[in-house]
C-alpha cells in the first residue's frame, strides 16, 4: 500500500455536501477517480453520465476546496473551489494517451497549483502550458470562468448563485470551469482582459461548454502552416508501447496530397527528438526532395494516422527501407 501524504482533507460531511452540490448541477456522479498517491490534498475526479438533454460528461474535481486559497483582501468569500470539465460523451475516459488524458490532467495540476504557488485561481484567470496540450491540438492554455449550471438546475441554494455551495461549516465554495485556448487567443486576454475575450468568443459562438477540438481559433496566425490534410483534432493515438525519440521526417506527398507512403527508410537519428525514420510518397523528384519546403517533421503516430501500414515495420532497426509493393510495405534487402 502506497503512503499518502495528506495535510488538507475534506471531513465525511464536506466530502458528502460536495457531491450532493456537483449530482444537483452537474448530473448524477456515474464514476469517482480516486486518487491513490497524494500530497497536501486528494484530488479525485467525479465523473456525471450523459442524460436526457446532456450529450457529454461533466469531470469535477473533489479535494481541491479541502484547502483555502490565499486570496486577495477583497475575495474573501473565494478561497475555496473546485474545477469543472466538460467532455463529449464518447471522449475516452480510460486512456491513459495525453491525446484523451490531458484535460484530466489539467483538472489535477490546477487543483493543486494555488498550494505550489501560494496564491490563488478565480475567474478569468489563464493558465499557459507553454506547448500545445497534446499532439492532436492546438491549444496551449485554460480560462476559467463560471461553471456552467444547465439552466434546470439553476434554482438551487434558494436562489442563490448556482455556482457557489455551501459547505457545513459555513464557507462558500465556487465552480470554476475550464475552457482552453489557442495561443492567439491568450495573448488577446493578456493585453485586453478577460471580458474582452469572453465577449469576442460569445460574439463568435465559440463559448461552447463542452470541450470541442474542432473549434476554429479566433485570431488564426497572418502566416498559417502548411495545409495537412487531417485537423490536429482528427488524429488518433494508434503508436502504443513505443519507447524512445518519435520524430520523423515525411513529405508533403503524403501528409498534403494524401498519398499513401511508397517509400521509408530508417538511418541512424541526428537528435534527441529523432526516431530515424523518413517517410516519403515514392514519386517525389530530387528537385522537390531538396526544398526544404516539402517535408516537415512529426510525430510517428501523426503518420500513422495517414497511413496505418507503417505501424508493423515501426519498430525495425536502423539500417532498413521499405517499399510499397502489392503486400502493402515490403522490406528492401542489402541496406547498409
Amino acid at each position: 500500500m502506497q503512503e499518502t501524504l495528506i495535510t488538507h482533507l475534506y471531513t465525511q460531511e464536506e466530502e458528502a455536501a460536495v457531491t450532493r452540490a456537483i449530482e444537483s448541477r452537474f448530473g448524477k456522479v456515474a464514476q469517482v477517480m480516486r486518487e491513490v498517491v497524494s500530497r497536501d490534498i486528494r484530488v479525485d475526479l467525479c465523473v456525471t453520465a450523459p442524460g436526457p438533454g446532456r450529450a457529454y460528461r461533466t469531470v469535477v474535481t473533489r479535494g481541491m476546496g479541502a484547502r483555502d486559497m490565499r486570496v486577495p483582501e477583497d475575495a474573501r468569500a473565494l478561497t475555496r473551489a473546485e474545477l469543472v470539465f466538460m467532455l463529449p460523451e464518447d471522449w475516452d475516459l480510460r486512456s491513459r494517451d495525453e491525446c484523451w488524458y490531458w484535460p484530466l490532467r489539467w483538472l489535477k495540476l490546477l487543483a493543486r497549483l494555488p498550494a505550489e504557488e501560494d496564491s490563488w485561481l478565480g475567474w478569468g484567470h489563464t493558465v499557459p502550458a507553454g506547448e500545445p496540450f497534446a499532439e492532436n491540438t492546438d491549444f496551449t492554455s485554460v480560462l476559467l470562468l463560471d461553471a456552467f449550471v444547465p439552466s434546470q438546475n439553476s434554482k438551487i441554494n434558494n436562489g442563490g448563485d448556482p455556482c457557489v455551495c455551501v459547505l457545513p461549516g459555513g464557507e462558500p465554495l465556487r465552480f470554476y470551469q475550464l475552457f482552453p485556448l489557442y495561443e492567439e487567443e491568450l495573448q488577446l486576454k493578456l493585453k485586453h482582459g478577460a471580458q474582452a475575450l469572453l465577449d469576442r468568443m460569445t460574439a463568435e459562438g465559440a463559448l461552447s461548454p463542452v470541450l470541442n477540438t474542432a473549434r476554429a481559433n479566433l485570431f488564426p496566425p497572418a502566416s498559417p502552416e502548411r495545409r495537412c490534410r487531417l485537423r490536429k483534432h482528427q488524429l488518433r493515438p494508434l503508436l502504443t508501447g513505443w519507447e524512445g525519440p518519435a520524430g520523423c521526417l515525411a513529405t508533403d506527398r503524403i501528409l498534403v496530397d494524401g498519398e499513401p507512403v511508397g517509400y521509408c527508410y530508417r538511418e541512424p537519428p541526428c537528435g534527441d527528438w529523432d526516431s530515424g525514420w523518413r517517410f516519403t510518397a515514392g514519386d517525389e523528384s530530387d528537385e522537390y526532395m531538396r526544398s526544404p519546403r516539402h517535408s516537415d517533421i512529426y510525430t510517428l503516430n501523426c503518420l500513422a494516422n495517414y497511413d496505418r501500414d507503417i505501424l508493423p515495420i515501426l519498430h525495425t532497426p536502423a539500417p532498413c527501407a521499405f517499399a510499397r509493393g502489392e503486400g502493402g510495405l515490403e522490406r528492401l534487402k542489402n541496406i547498409k
